[in-house]
């Protein structure tokens, strides 16, 4: 990945999630910066998830164009926010 898609995907990632949806990233003054302000916002959890549940969303999250993290972050953002609803088995 070269620099440009590097800085494109932070800012995609940045104004797509979080408490930041629909806001500009602000301009950095290098490539270091940038990462670190998308860094910033997260908190990195460990979990486990079937097999096919990751792989479905690696491919998806590929279809769109976007890492499998982000749409999974998309996911359970919704989901806390109400915008998704989960159905009980």
């Amino acid at each position: 990945m070269t620099n440009k898609e590097l800085a494109l995907a932070l800012e995609k990632e940045y104004e797509e999630t979080g408490g930041n949806a629909g806001t500009a990233m602000p301009p950095a003054p290098s490539m270091a910066t940038a990462i670190a302000i998308v860094k910033k916002r997260k908190t990195k959890v460990g979990t486990s998830f079937d097999p096919g549940v990751l792989e479905a969303f690696k491919a998806k999250a590929e279809r769109v164009g976007i890492p499998y993290q982000t749409l999974l972050n998309s996911v359970v953002k919704r989901y806390t926010e109400s915008k998704l609803d989960i159905e009980v088995a």
